[in-house]
């Protein structure tokens, strides 16, 4: 009988597993670093067997320091960095490294892109209408045709491109190359309200579609752990694999979301805000991408996403950059560096007496889709202090997210009752409140530190029939653990600030942060 159901998560900057019992808690886990590279600015590649090997690890480890028994695992289920795609050769190699979703090459490709639509007698709208996905610098898509012009002797050694899903279920014993159904979007060349590659997008890119693999929807079984597989991670042959879907679909699953009325905010890596859809939804302007949602019963549902490229990497560049003493304090006293760095954004104002800070240090998404846009903390003056930087840099990546926020409610999405929050910055009261005041929604937090993990779980649990239904699985193992009411007079402070935000977006946009992208080579 099952006891446990594990999630393995295949991030951005390393993989995780997590062991869950049947109410949620977390029994153990182990993480491995990703070996990202950096080879000069706008480039980001990994090695796609390092991070099987990372998964592999990691699922090892988590084994052996919780001891439980590798027989008791009901299942293991997979969720993924999305907008990231390995390329194989006909043997099952590697022809290159994979492209990561920040490399910003495919940016060269957008007039391109622009040529090709309106080749094909549509508009751009026409265009998201069909795909979901407004043209931006994370897809895979552009990345795509920018490797096929200027690679073409490797792209014609490719025989299947996939995601990083199905890099890492297969290495588990998984049946072959298969991805997520709702996940297949990112690539530009999927219906949208189908889950299905479009032969006449695959065309419109140039892109030929027998090179993506099969896809099936969240919650299919897919193979089982094979005798190799049991050697290198611990897991016991014969567990049961099962499909899973992309990191924030997944996260969305762990602080249960599975219906509409409920937003869900990740600052991590990176920050996405998700709303959900029982039918097929579509921003009027464009602004947002749509993915679908896992059901594991059949059914179809929709996600409505923004998605900004820095969100909490910004105050982790703020601690790299200006944090050596808290680094150091953190280090003496046993503390987490991050709740030192809490405690002296405490010292600054609401609002840090104006200085704002803009967190587009990888360009901004949603609701801008502007590449060349970059970071900076403005507002500055003597009386400024390093408090006043860093609450700032807390704040500016919570004025990106409320742009998104509204954003998804222009799409006549069900209005929100409150939103959950995950990632490293919920660890934080301050970081929360901050949230609620600049959201102006409630913001309630749940147990799980891993909601991406949790929710890969809690797919597998259901796929593996250990759970009737994802309802189910969330009634036994999601738990909220706090809830924090928007402060009036604090949201009417940060109303003053984000005006200022907006503004300054607007001042720098047309000649500054062009003629900043331009110098640097892009």
């Amino acid at each position: 009988m099952a006891r446990y159901v594990i999630g393995i998560d295949a991030g951005t900057t390393g993989s995780r597993t997590v062991i869950y019992d049947l109410k949620g808690n977390e029994v153990g886990g182990a993480y491995v670093a990703n070996p990202l590279q950096f080879p000069k600015p706008g480039i980001v590649l990994c090695d796609p067997q390092a991070i099987v090997d990372g998964c592999q690890q990691s699922t090892r480890d988590a084994i052996r320091k919780t001891g439980i028994d590798p027989r008791e695992v009901g299942s293991v289920s997979f969720t993924m960095m999305r907008s990231s795609w390995v390329m194989r050769a006909k043997d099952g190699s590697f022809p290159h490294d994979i492209i990561m979703w920040q490399d910003m090459r495919g940016v060269e490709m957008f007039d391109w892109m622009r040529e090709r639509i309106a080749a094909a007698g549509m508009s751009e709208m026409d265009h998201y209408n069909k795909c979901a996905f407004p043209i931006s610098a994370i897809l895979p898509s552009s990345k795509m045709i920018w490797f096929k012009k200027h690679h073409r002797d490797i792209w014609d050694k490719v025989d299947k491109i996939h995601t990083i899903h199905a890099l890492v279920a297969e290495a588990y014993g998984a049946d072959g190359y298969c991805d997520n159904d709702e996940d297949s979007g990112w690539y530009q060349i999927t219906d949208a309200d189908k889950f299905e590659f479009d032969p006449e997008l695959c065309k419109m890119w140039d892109l030929e579609i027998d090179k993506f693999v099969k896809t099936a929807p969240a919650g299919t079984r897919i193979g089982e752990v094979t005798s190799a597989t049991a050697q290198k991670t611990g897991l016991a042959v014969g567990t049961p694999l099962i499909m899973g879907s992309g990191d924030h679909q997944c996260g969305a699953v762990g602080v249960g979301l599975t219906k509409p009325g409920i937003g869900y905010v990740c600052l991590g890596t990176a920050g996405l805000i998700v709303a959900r859809s029982e039918g097929p939804i579509r921003h009027p302007s464009g602004k947002t991408h749509v993915v679908g949602a896992p059901t594991c019963d059949g059914t179809k549902a929709w996600e409505i996403e923004g998605h900004a490229s820095a969100a909490a990497s910004s105050f982790r560049w703020v601690r790299d950059c200006i944090g050596d003493m808290e680094c150091a304090a953190a280090k003496l006293t046993c503390e987490d560096v991050y709740d030192v760095m809490t405690k002296v954004a405490k010292q600054a104002p609401v609002g840090s007496d104006g200085m704002v800070y803009l967190p587009w240090l990888a360009g901004a998404n949603c609701p801008h889709y502007d590449a060349n846009a970059r970071g900076s903390f403005i507002g500055m003056t003597f009386s400024h202090r390093k408090p006043h930087m860093v609450r700032s840099a807390m704040e500016g990546v919570c004025f990106e997210m409320r742009e998104m926020i509204y954003s998804l409610l222009e799409a006549d999405v069900k209005p929100f009752e409150v939103i959950r929050v995950a990632g490293g910055a919920a660890r934080s009261d301050l970081w929360n409140q901050i949230a609620a005041d600049i959201y102006k929604f409630p913001i309630e937090t749940v147990s799980t530190g891993e909601p991406t993990a949790l929710g890969a779980a809690m797919i597998g649990a259901v796929g593996a029939g250990v759970f009737s239904s994802l309802d189910e699985a969330i009634a036994n193992m999601v738990r909220v653990t706090n809830h924090i009411e928007p402060i009036k007079q604090n949201v009417e402070t940060y109303d003053r600030i984000f005006d200022i935000f907006e503004k300054s977006y607007h001042a720098l946009a047309k000649e500054a942060f062009p003629a900043i992208a331009k110098y640097q080579g892009f």
